[in-house]
């Protein structure tokens, strides 16, 4: 809604801390050219022939302090626009600036109405006043009108106008918009300020346009314009949050060249950027070449280091920065209570980790989901799922956002522990407190149950899945599939490969491997060799695993010349064979005492370097005992 015409004679409260108007129009009418009884003030005149009043001085002073509140400004402008003569516009300056500054938008354009009314004209620091308004309430049209209004008023921008308008469309990630107006006003002569390429810069490094950045760069210092650390500072970040942190080293070695002294903050993302690229060691030189300039690190640059340390398992390391800095009497933040939680966690010393955590409760700062999921983790790894189940209602009852991938961890773990009654506890108490499981969980609750023999509950748990929640995955059928195979229910495996190409899923190599690899142990070959020509059909290929599953069913088969015959045709086809490969059929050999061929395959898998399996060791062993030819052809072999 456009502003309402604010008359001299209206109160001090008329200026108030209302809406931003939708409309900045009718900021820029004179309501007094329009009336030929008026006579509005020409503040350039008054300029000449008055000086600072005492109130006027007094006004400026508080302002300058830093300490003026909007109610007094209210009260000093309603005074200033009543004393006579008019007071210098200056001085409505620097309560338009205060007023400004205290992000109360709205009372800065209804004053600056106001002055209209009364025929008090502004200036160029009063019009970059309005656009800095504008440009922070995102209303960057209104901006540029008031823009259009300088020229229009004959005032020539400066290098303020223009920094402010850049820096507004930066803001809102208009930075073509804005090197174009840098552009323009560098034809003008009035671009080239270290904060306006500073600016433009920064909004370049938060696109991640690092080119674009580097030839403003060189664009600044050939233009003679004074750069500081500050401009050296965001290419640096950008540059090694790029992984580009050679480069980055050669803007360090430039900035020391021109003589600008870096900060705590370029080594500090220096370090950041040799940690993230491994390399630890430079990032170690480069934090003691900083304490050695006398530059102190604050807790960013610690951060960087513990993180660095944490990233590459470095729990030692890690431990010793952070006491070094809590020495240096920097308190560590969640950030860095959390990074280390979870280093130790992960490298398995959860016990040190459970006392850092309770440190950190006792600095008083509160663990975050993250932390929380550390310590979990750390505590299932080792098999303390108690004190884990513990955490997890803690973290519940605080009413952190725990996800479905915290419940997974924890049902994970019971799983794992063959604890498969308190996973399925876990899993409906999820429900009942509003969490959704996902594929995920039935996944890991399907496989668990397969492993523990209960094939009926893990069916059950499928057709639950298929009823009422997420649509299975292949990985769901591959732990369906894998149970029931590994159980002997072939047929009830088949029906279910068959429910699985109903919905139209082409099989993986997983699950044929799965399948075929069951049939192969339940005697049933020819079906194996069904399934195994039906890969190379769905334009799959067949690995190493496949291989390995039909050698067994024809070596089970006492069909060795075959099994023979499919290792050469395997590797033909780009597969190499492996140990099992070799290992199957030697042994199918050596129990069929076709020794001969046996112990040309074990050459070969020496000459591979591989090596014989219990199995197959026992047998050759055997073999050398009772057969006197057999061991001179065993012990000519060549060894690993």
């Amino acid at each position: 809604m456009p502003l309402k015409a604010v008359t001299s004679s209206s109160s001090r409260n008329a200026i108030h801390k209302g809406k931003v108007p939708h409309s900045l129009y009718s900021l820029f009418k004179d309501p007094l050219q329009s009336s030929s009884n008026s006579n509005p003030i020409n503040n350039k005149g008054s300029e000449a022939l008055v000086s600072p009043t005492k109130f006027e001085h007094f006004v400026r002073g508080v302002c300058k302090s830093g300490g003026i509140k909007l109610d007094d400004s209210k009260r000093y402008f309603e005074r200033l626009v009543q004393e006579q003569p008019v007071p210098l516009i200056d001085t409505f300056n620097h309560i338009l600036g205060s007023v400004s500054k205290l992000k109360c938008y709205s009372a800065v354009f209804l004053m600056y109405r106001r002055l209209n009314c009364v025929g008090i004209k502004p200036d160029l620091c009063t019009m970059n006043i309005l656009i800095n308004c504008c440009c922070n309430i995102s209303s960057l049209d209104y901006g540029l009108g008031v823009f259009g209004e300088i020229m229009k008023r004959g005032f020539e921008p400066n290098t303020v106008t223009v920094g402010t308008l850049i820096k507004g469309l930066c803001n809102e990630g208009k930075v073509d918009c804005a090197l174009k107006l840098f552009d323009k006003m560098c034809e003008r002569r009035l671009g080239g300020s270290v904060i306006i390429y500073g600016t433009l810069i920064n909004g370049l490094c938060k696109m991640h346009d690092i080119g674009r950045a580097l030839e403003l760069h060189r664009r600044m210092l050939k233009a003679n314009c004074e750069v500081n650390v500050l401009t050296y500072s965001m290419i640096i970040d950008t540059l090694c949050k790029e992984g580009l942190i050679n480069e980055a080293m050669k803007m360090f070695a430039e900035m020391i060249a021109l003589g600008i002294c870096p900060d705590v903050v370029v080594y500090s993302s220096l370090i950041n950027g040799f940690c993230s690229s491994g390399r630890i060691r430079e990032a170690v030189n480069l934090f003691n070449e900083m304490v050695g300039q006398g530059i102190y690190a604050d807790l960013v640059t610690y951060n960087s280091l513990i993180h660095g340390f944490a990233q590459w398992g470095l729990w030692k390391e890690a431990t010793v920065i952070f006491s070094q800095m809590v020495g240096q009497g920097i308190s560590p933040c969640v950030i860095t209570f959390t990074i280390l939680i979870d280093c130790l966690c992960k490298e398995g010393k959860v016990g040190q980790a459970c006392d850092i955590f309770k440190l950190m409760i006792k600095e008083g700062k509160e663990p975050n989901l993250y932390t929380y999921s550390s310590v979990m983790s750390g505590l299932c790894l080792v098999g303390r799922l108690v004190d884990a189940r513990k955490l997890l209602d803690i973290m519940v009852a605080k009413g952190l956002e725990v996800d479905d991938v915290t419940f997974n961890l924890m049902i994970s773990a019971y799983c794992k522990s063959l604890k498969t009654n308190q996973a399925l506890q876990l899993f409906q108490e999820m429900q009942w407190k509003g969490f959704k499981p996902t594929a995920v969980t039935y996944n890991i609750l399907i496989g668990a149950l397969c492993h523990a023999g209960r094939i009926r509950t893990a069916r059950k748990l499928f057709r639950q899945m298929q009823s009422c929640g997420p649509s299975p995955v292949l990985a769901t059928y591959s732990a369906l599939l894998d149970g029931l195979c590994k159980n002997g229910q072939i047929e009830a495996a088949m029906d279910l490969l068959q429910s699985l190409e109903r919905i139209k899923s082409a099989p993986s190599i997983p699950i044929f491997n799965i399948v075929i690899g069951g049939l192969c142990k339940a005697g049933k070959l020819e079906e194996a060799l069904e399934k195994f020509d039906e890969i190379s059909k769905n334009g799959l290929v067949p690995d190493v695993s496949t291989y390995n599953n039909m050698l067994d069913g024809l070596c089970k088969r006492g069909m060795s010349s075959q099994a023979a015959k499919l290792l050469v045709q395997m590797e033909e086809k780009g597969c190499l064979p492996d140990s099992i490969s070799f290992n199957i059929i030697i042994q199918c050999l050596l129990q069929e005492k076709v020794v001969q061929r046996a112990i040309q395959l074990l050459a070969e898998m020496r000459k591979r370097k591989f090596s014989p399996n219990e199995a197959v060791t026992s047998m050759l062993i055997h073999l050398a005992v009772e057969d006197e030819q057999c061991r001179v052809m065993l012990e000519s072999l060549p060894t690993n």
